[in-house]
């Protein structure tokens, strides 16, 4: 039953008031009748006189009528499952994906379910919530795994739910995603943890890291660094080999010593033809190693066939300009010529003749125009550009914004009329990034968010709607939406700009950050290939959108048609993707403008090719040819040993315990300990306003009304 509430705008001693004077007006008109009518019918005639008025006068102070039920909720227990690759190794403690199964089964889990809710969730790059709960919800096929994530994701799926407490389930070897332990702290629950696997050192060897230029000419030697760990070892030979398919490209031998180690072996090719390259790097196997998908490594190598010729031009002399050039002269396959205004329109190398804007494939305008740029100078670089060059725009406190216009057409961003106030920032670089060739200066987008701050002038810039904001601006811990770096690519025109100064501060300021040692002379490199890349001219491109996809992940692809003036148009494409003779096929989506997209359900692991045909007004305009491959991105077997430290430090931060797989003793009696591990009363509540029903107007007028009648029929005046 629920319970019952009334309230009213009226004090109660005014109701109180109400229907005593309600009662005394009603005995009043009653006590005596003409002509004279039996007591009962007066008392009769007194109730509906006292009820009307007294209902009238409540009416009055709008009362309302709450009505709450109550329902009690078991307190839910969530337990998270670890479902990445990680977890289908073979140690000296066993196969760890039956003992984790092993652990699901065990009584002491059996004894929680049936005292309370459990709620349980899959995780490796993402938590997935299960309806319920089968031993086949398990993959084992993530390709991350990323505690700090799940335990975020668990706080938002399961707003409102009587979450008490967190059973994580894991080798505890975090691979991707934010600090689990502060994302434990910020859920506020007490995470119980079971390690899963060997914390101690295993027998292994493996490729942890390979360092490589993405982008290389025909004929230039490539060095290739890998770096090996192994444990557990004693003084064994293994070959550590560069292969391109089955074609060896150098081969090195490295003696592994005792105990845990690691090993930069420098080994390097020269490409002789001009594409797409799949490099492996692979270290011998040897018996007994915990893992062998962790004994190669892949990646691609775009092979160009000439030198690229760039021309820089500054607006004066300053830090930035010194370090620009710098490192645009650190990489042996760029040809820089610099031009640096005096101020007067004149530079001091000379003049730069429309022969050298013509020759170059990228134009570095550094802080240019300043405000004593010549205007000819400024046009004569938008017609350059205009011919499809590579633009990189880097921003200084003098640049003139009134003649930047001249170039609005081909910047990423819209021009502004006023420069904003100075201010301090910091590079904010988004995850969904990760992936683009620009940004890859070292093993982890972190870096960026390391750089000593840099300079811009206030909110002045937006970016176009075709223009990608790779980096934001970040102010202490806030990441505003203003623009820092922005690239775009529309129909055969690239630019990037770069919209803050004081960039000379990364290279000197940076001792101390790993990965940031050459991050200048990286980035500059980056962006010079990424926009003089021709194969992007074809009409007609179909890509995936990464050239190495984890076997948990859909296979995307995109594409853009235009026609011979490259203008967007509408077709039909076709792809087929292909493995060891068996083929896969499927019809992109049209996004309108020439755009197209699709995406294949996860691939089984391996080296694949594709075909994809174009078709418009029913003929084939084009057919593209590429590769990718799927798996072999060996994150999961980086690290082998279970990480034990990390689980602990989650259970003790949090108030919840750690447990060996082999040993669930007592977390029925830990879990019931908790203070807050208790049945909750939920409370709902409905509401009438009493005030404003119809039927509570037609039951004061229904009483008025049997009151008038009873006295028509007796004759009453």
């Amino acid at each position: 039953m629920p319970d019952l509430h009334l309230t009213t705008s009226l004090h109660v001693a005014l109701l109180l008031l109400a229907a005593g004077g309600a009662g005394a007006l009603a005995v009043l008109a009653y006590r005596f009748t003409i002509p004279p009518v039996s007591r009962t019918l007066r008392v009769t005639f007194m109730l509906l006189r006292g009820l009307g008025l007294f209902l009238l006068f409540l009416l009055l102070g709008e009362p309302l009528l709450s009505l709450v039920y109550h329902r009690f909720e078991k307190p839910v227990l969530a337990v998270l499952i670890d479902q990445s690759r990680s977890m289908t190794i073979q140690d000296k403690t066993g196969d760890r994906r039956a003992i984790m199964l092993k652990a699901l089964d065990s009584p002491e889990l059996q004894t929680v379910e049936a005292n309370s809710d459990v709620l349980f969730g899959v995780f490796d790059t993402k938590l997935h919530l299960l309806q319920s709960f089968a031993k086949d919800s398990i993959s084992f096929r993530g390709e991350g795994t990323d505690i700090g994530g799940a335990l975020k994701q668990l706080k938002d799926l399961t707003s409102g739910r009587n979450i008490q407490g967190v059973l994580l389930i894991s080798d505890g070897n975090a691979t991707t995603g934010p600090s689990p332990l502060f994302e434990a702290e910020e859920a506020g629950l007490p995470v119980f943890a079971v390690g899963i696997g060997d914390t101690n050192e295993p027998h292994d060897v493996l490729v942890q890291k390979v360092l490589a230029n993405t982008i290389t000419y025909v004929g230039n030697k490539v060095p290739v660094n890998a770096t090996l760990k192994s444990s557990g070892l004693n003084n064994e030979r293994v070959e550590v080999t560069l292969l391109e398919g089955g074609k060896m490209l150098d081969r090195k031998t490295v003696l592994l010593e005792p105990g845990m180690r690691q090993y930069d072996v420098p080994l390097s090719f020269i490409p002789d033809l001009d594409g797409t390259k799949k490099i492996t790097v692979e270290v011998s196997q040897l018996p007994g190693e915990v893992s062998y998908q962790n004994n190669r490594s892949s990646f691609y190598v775009k092979v160009l066939k000439s030198k690229m010729p760039v021309v820089m031009i500054a607006g004066g002399p300053s830090a930035d300009v010194a370090a620009v050039r710098r490192a645009l002269r650190d990489d042996p396959n760029i040809e820089v010529r610099s031009f640096i205004d005096r101020g007067n329109g004149q530079f001091y190398e000379g003049l730069l003749t429309d022969q050298e804007l013509r020759t170059a494939e990228c134009i570095v305008l550094v802080g240019y125009p300043g405000t004593g740029s010549s205007a000819a100078t400024v046009q004569a670089i938008a017609n350059a550009v205009g011919s499809r060059k590579g633009l990189l725009f880097v921003l200084s406190r003098t640049t003139d914004f009134r003649k930047l216009q001249a170039l609005q057409a081909h910047l990423p961003f819209t021009v502004p009329a006023l420069a904003g106030e100075e201010t301090q920032v910091f590079f904010a670089v988004s995850d969904l990034q990760r992936n683009n060739p620009i940004l890859r200066v070292s093993s982890s987008l972190e870096v960026w968010g390391k750089l000593p701050p840099s300079f811009t002038l206030g909110e002045s810039f937006h970016a176009k709607p075709e223009g990608i904001t790779l980096a934001s601006a970040r102010i202490q811990s806030s990441t505003t939406g203003d623009p820092l770096l922005l690239s775009r690519d529309v129909n055969r025109s690239k630019s990037l700009a770069i919209l803050c100064y004081g960039l000379w501060r990364w290279k000197s300021y940076s001792e101390g950050i790993p990965g940031a040692e050459r991050i200048l002379e990286t980035f500059f490199s980056n962006s010079v290939r990424w926009l003089v890349t021709r194969e992007d001219e074809k009409p007609v491109q179909v890509r995936p959108t990464k050239e190495i996809f984890g076997g948990s992940e859909a296979v995307e692809f995109t594409g853009q048609v235009y026609d011979e003036n490259y203008r967007p148009m509408e077709a039909e494409i076709s792809l087929s993707v292909s493995q060891k003779g068996q083929t896969s096929q499927l019809t992109l989506t049209s996004l309108g403008n020439g755009r197209f997209e699709g995406a294949f359900d996860p691939l089984p692991e391996g080296d694949y090719t594709y075909v994809a045909k174009a078709l418009a007004g029913g003929r084939q305009i084009s057919e593209e040819h590429g590769s990718f491959s799927v798996g072999g991105l060996n994150v999961e077997f980086q690290e082998t040993r279970a990480n034990r430290l990390l689980l602990q430090q989650l259970a003790t931060r949090t108030g919840g315990r750690y447990y060996d797989h082999h040993d669930l003793r007592g977390f029925p009696e830990d879990i019931a300990a908790l203070p807050n591990f208790r049945p909750r009363d939920i409370r709902i509540a409905q509401q009438f306003e009493l005030w404003n029903k119809t039927w509570m107007l037609g039951a004061l007028v229904a009483l008025f009304a049997l009151e008038w009648f009873l006295r028509k029929k007796n004759g009453m005046l």
